[in-house]
């Protein structure tokens, strides 16, 4: 007996001195079930303007709950939440964008195409694959000041067949009617009149599918990625127990983001489509008036909407009021489709009354358009004839039934 006891005395005598030295060690026995399991630090931003950090507690579809300092534990409905931030910072994107109908833009670092379904791979996340007719477009190569804008007009352009669109000399787009068949690493198989071809992705800016249905409706929330990814979901849940968050983004497709590639969470939606947006005033020139009478002038020749696009007449202004927060505006121009004699025209966007973008179409190509807001608070959509005295000419009625111009998915982003 003795011996044994001596020969457990200094087993017993290093597990007090491990315990006395790290005062969080527990023993198998103790009971650990009931203590908190604290998320990652976050800094969140209320409707009000109140800026609060904490460690989050909860995310769900209805409310958040956050740990603050000293441990009060506290509740806030979404409704009352502008903007979640966790601790990160952008990292290298990968070139390709994946445009779902949804809204959101997805940087791919691989995508490939089989029966109709479209598998596309992300950095630090996992993989997911959705029907074709839930994605809009993907852009093979990084975005480029030099193609941006003549790549969002053949995006926002209506067309009934899949489109694939070559990069030329000189940075030009020369988009392909047919049907897209398959995608791989290496190429596009694609159905040209029944001829089917493939062609290499180091020859392609990208493909955009079909257009067969109307837009779908704005999603509230905004996720961004360190990778430069735009999430846009109908809801957003945390998952303790992977530490991810999980995006329903609508049409039965959802995706999981790890912590570790999270950026920021908006939650007023951060798109605007023109169509959507508060109408400050629509002006038809005094002449006009003057011809049909001030209430059949701006009856008959006011902007018209049509889902996400705009149509406006020759000589007129549609005024919108900009929201708090909204920094770009992006679209596409063109000459109304239903316009039979075509005639060049000056078109012009305003901000507080400073012409800030203008072109004169002389084509019926769409012609795309991406403009920093910066802290203007009113934007104005005009159309003129392209004569240095236009301001001088009177439209007719026939000047402004065939001077129609369509902005093809106007929208302010965050």
């Amino acid at each position: 007996m003795t011996r044994s006891f001596r020969s457990q005395t200094p087993i017993i005598a290093l597990l007090a001195t491990l315990f006395a030295a790290f005062p969080g060690t527990k023993s198998s026995s103790q009971d650990t079930s009931g203590e908190p399991d604290l998320g990652p630090k976050i800094q969140f931003e209320t409707i009000d303007g109140d800026s609060v950090s904490g460690q989050l507690g909860n995310l769900t579809g209805s409310s958040l709950s956050a740990i603050l300092a000293g441990g009060e534990s506290k509740q806030w409905d979404l409704t009352e939440i502008a903007r979640i931030q966790f601790d990160g910072s952008e990292k290298t994107s990968p070139p390709a964008r994946v445009v779902l109908r949804g809204g959101s833009e997805v940087a791919s670092a691989a995508t490939s195409m089989e029966d109709e379904k479209l598998l596309v791979r992300s950095i630090g996340q996992p993989s997911f694959t959705v029907s074709i007719r839930s994605v809009q477009s993907v852009r093979f190569r990084a975005p480029s000041s030099a193609t941006d804008a003549d790549w969002l007009a053949l995006v926002e352009e209506p067309q009934r067949r899949d489109r694939l669109v070559i990069r030329r000399e000189g940075n030009a787009l020369d988009p392909i009617e047919g049907t897209v068949l398959e995608i791989n690493r290496d190429s596009v198989s694609f159905d040209l009149s029944g001829n089917i071809v493939d062609a290499p992705l180091k020859k392609l800016e990208g493909v955009i599918f079909s257009t067969t249905t109307d837009r779908e409706k704005e999603k509230p929330i905004r996720v961004r990625d360190q990778r430069g990814s735009n999430w846009m979901a109908d809801q957003v849940n945390w998952n303790a127990s992977d530490r991810s968050l999980r995006l329903d983004l609508g049409n039965d497709i959802t995706h999981s983001i790890p912590l570790k590639e999270l950026l920021e969470i908006q939650f007023s939606g951060g798109i605007l489509y023109l169509s959507d947006a508060e109408v400050a005033e629509q002006r038809q020139p005094e002449s006009l008036k003057a011809l049909l009478g001030e209430d059949f002038a701006s009856t008959w020749f006011a902007t018209e909407t049509d889902t996400k696009n705009l149509t406006t007449v020759l000589s007129s202004d549609h005024v919108i009021r900009i929201p708090e927060g909204y920094q770009k505006l992006v679209a596409a121009v063109r000459v109304a489709s239903e316009v039979d004699q075509f005639a060049p025209l000056t078109v012009s966007v305003l901000l507080d009354n400073r012409v800030a973008w203008t072109l004169e179409i002389q084509d019926r190509k769409p012609h795309g358009l991406i403009l920093p807001i910066e802290d203007a608070r009113r934007l104005t959509l005009r159309s003129a004839h392209p004569e240095p005295d236009a301001s001088k000419t009177s439209p007719t009625i026939s000047n402004a039934l065939g001077h129609r111009i369509e902005w093809l998915g106007a929208r302010l982003l965050k």
